[in-house]
């Protein structure tokens, strides 16, 4: 029967020390017990040795996550936020809160390498601090002290000066307690359900976590075909928003050429016409018609963006879009699709509101 093994991650030269956790509760095992093949490996890491941050999980690609984290410590950490590896909370969904732990690759590297050696490469790679439950006392656990507060965690590395250690244990609110048995109290927290934030993630994940499996892919297959089929009727049912869309600005931009030239018939191109009444240069501008024709030719290759508003200037001859993006980047994509129907493209800044990617672009005839 498969077990569950606990184990701090030991000093170069020490030993490795388990204890076992299951239905009946947590025990030590003897210094030459190591975990078997089928049995279940979590090794708990100092935080001491991660950043820790809470972001909010915007998107629905872990890509948007690992970038959101990154910017979160961007200016917290004197190394570049490329050369850190990522993990955020799994339990949590797209819209929310999240825990996540960032730590150097080149660690990641080096505690890999003794999961290795040790036989265990299939171990979860655990930070103390975020088995701790919240509002739990403080643990002093060695060489560091470890605190989880409401919407906070902490890892107090204890050769910091005491008067900033006793600055931060003050908020605290809770009398620094100090264990028996570390181990026997990370074990007894994941005994009591909690999982804590595992490392082992992206380019770090288990080989379990990534198996080869053929049946799965008839699975996707099939899953991408339902998938199709709702993003046909979902394109179909954005053109007919659109046109409709374009129907109401053309019926306003009549109604704004009535209110300009009371008693005027309007004509087929409304443009050109108020040109010719303002006397403002011919043919340097583009239509309303061409620019909306061209930005939803656009628009209907681009997956997962949709139009929010858009307004006109006839004077400049300037179409102004507001956008709702499936992820960021997507407005480059976009860009390049505008000016291959020949017009020019600048792009606002691509920001987060409400939990949307949202972006402004102006078209205009290239200069």
């Amino acid at each position: 029967m498969a077990r569950h093994f606990v184990g701090l991650l030991p000093a170069p030269g020490e030993g490795w020390r388990f204890a076992t956790v299951d239905q009946g509760g947590v025990s030590v095992e003897r210094t030459d017990v190591m975990p078997s093949g089928s049995d279940e490996v979590t090794i708990i890491v100092p935080a001491t040795e991660v950043a820790l941050a809470q972001v909010r999980l915007v998107g629905n690609r872990r890509a948007d996550w690992l970038r959101a984290a990154r910017f979160a410590v961007e200016d917290d950490v004197s190394v570049p936020v490329e050369t850190l590896h990522v993990a955020i909370d799994p339990r949590r969904k797209s819209g929310e809160q999240a825990g996540a732990c960032l730590v150097s690759k080149a660690l990641m590297d080096q505690w890999m390498a003794r999961l290795a050696e040790a036989g265990l490469e299939d171990a979860h790679l655990v930070p103390d601090v975020t088995l701790l439950p919240a509002g739990a006392p403080p643990q002093d656990v060695g060489r560091h002290i470890i605190f989880a507060g409401e919407g906070v965690r902490l890892a107090i590395d204890k050769s910091l000066p005491e008067e900033l250690v006793s600055v931060l244990l003050d908020k605290a609110g809770h009398r620094t307690e100090t264990p028996d048995d570390v181990l026997l109290l990370m074990a007894g927290y994941i005994a009591s359900g909690e999982t804590g934030i595992d490392l082992r993630q992206a380019e770090f994940a288990r080989k379990a976590e990534l198996p080869v499996d053929f049946k799965r892919f008839r699975l996707l297959a099939g899953l991408a075909a339902a998938l199709a089929v709702v993003w046909g009727l979902y394109t179909f049912a954005s053109i007919q928003t659109m046109k409709r869309l374009e129907a109401e600005l053309t019926q306003q931009t009549r109604d704004n050429f009535t209110a300009l030239f009371p008693g005027e018939p309007v004509p087929s191109n409304i443009l050109t016409a108020v040109r010719q009444r303002s006397g403002g240069p011919q043919g340097r501008t583009a239509s309303f018609r061409q620019m909306t024709g061209v930005l939803y030719a656009a628009l209907g290759q681009a997956e997962g963006t949709r139009l929010s508003s858009l307004r006109y200037d006839a004077e400049t001859g300037q179409l102004q879009a507001k956008l709702v993006y499936g992820a960021f980047g997507d407005d480059e994509a976009l860009k390049a699709s505008i000016e291959t129907g020949g017009l020019s493209v600048r792009l606002g800044d691509a920001r987060v509101e409400d939990g949307r990617v949202v972006g402004d672009l102006i078209l205009e005839l290239p200069s």
